[in-house]
């Protein structure tokens, strides 16, 4: 520091005879030594900080499969880094990670909004959600996700293919999840539902005769019922005749985390407009049997309201929906 302060007061020297303004050696040193310590203090505050701003434009958390027969899982966490990766020259490069253990989605949520393990998770919609936590309302899957076909015992399969029989479905119960937002469509609509916390228990339930079936998506259906059928086959996938209502899958992040949240939606609108989106959903094994779409417009044997909806959702706007016709 010896060395830089002997040249500035050599300047200061030389300013004086240009210029005739006097500076005492003491005043010269005074002033450099206090500018050299503040900058100090600031490049030391910069320095602590940059491996936090670091790790955090880098890590974007979500939940680990919850189980084996979590088939979709690698759709949305590939579908997120997908979105991240679109507009990273805007922002940084983030890459997604798994927490080391398994949220259920009523824990991820409350973990979601209390800004601990996650940053993101994705579930259907409800009001309750869009007030408590930022929606990205992007539909994951395009609108599909309300066309329900059931996983059911084997045994039972001549049963839901006679279609009188589901003029009176809802007279039989239906496993579902503790906090799903279909359970509460599903009652509504005159379903008996038997919640469970655990996602895989479900399977065992209906194999039990704890209930009768359980509705799953379109997408997701058969991938899990293969899983499951690893370790047993008394059940089976039916989508000859479906259940439908209006439920879209969004991207969620906490309340903290609007930077997050613009940054997901900007990379899913990027990703459309590219229509990499619809290549993604015609390539990947979880939905890619979803096409042709028209093979699912005569199906639809039972629709329910969904009360939950947002009434500002446009279930009919082209650019985010692609409902069977």
């Amino acid at each position: 520091m010896d060395r830089y302060l002997k040249k500035s007061i050599a300047v200061f020297s030389g300013w004086r005879q240009d210029r005739t303004v006097i500076f005492s050696r003491e005043t010269v040193v005074t002033t450099l030594r206090t500018i050299l310590v503040s900058w100090g203090r600031h490049l030391l505050l910069v320095l602590c900080i940059w491996p936090v701003l670091v790790v955090a434009s880098e890590e974007v958390r979500i939940i680990k499969p919850q189980s084996q027969e979590d088939a979709s899982h690698h759709y949305f966490s590939q579908l997120l880094q997908m979105a991240l990766n679109k507009n990273a020259s805007d922002y940084s490069h983030a890459e997604v990670r798994h927490t080391p253990f398994v949220l259920e989605q009523g824990r991820a949520e409350q973990a979601l909004k209390a800004g601990q393990h996650i940053d993101v998770y994705w579930m259907g919609t409800s009001l309750k959600r869009e007030n408590e936590l930022i929606a990205i309302r992007i539909p994951l899957l395009k609108g599909l996700l309300g066309f329900r076909g059931l996983i059911i015992r084997e045994s039972e399969r001549e049963f839901y293919k006679a279609r009188v029989n589901w003029l009176r479905l809802n007279h039989r119960s239906v496993c579902q999840g503790m906090h799903w937002p279909d359970s509460d469509i599903l009652e509504r609509g005159g379903f008996q539902v038997i919640r469970s916390a655990r996602f895989n228990s479900m399977f065992a339930m209906l194999e039990n005769y704890r209930c009768d079936m359980f509705p799953r998506g379109i997408h997701e259906g058969p991938a899990e019922t293969v899983a499951y059928r690893r370790q047993s086959d008394a059940l089976g996938w039916f989508d000859q005749y479906l259940i439908y209502y209006p439920f879209p899958m969004y991207f969620f992040t906490g309340k903290e985390n609007p930077l997050l949240a613009q940054r997901i939606q900007e990379g899913l609108e990027l990703m459309i407009d590219d229509d990499s989106f619809t290549r993604y959903m015609e390539n990947h094994p979880v939905t890619q049997h979803l096409f042709p779409l028209s093979q699912w417009a005569d199906r639809v044997e039972v629709k329910l309201l969904n009360p939950e909806l947002p009434v500002d959702t446009d279930i009919t706007d082209p650019r985010y929906w692609i409902v069977p016709q």
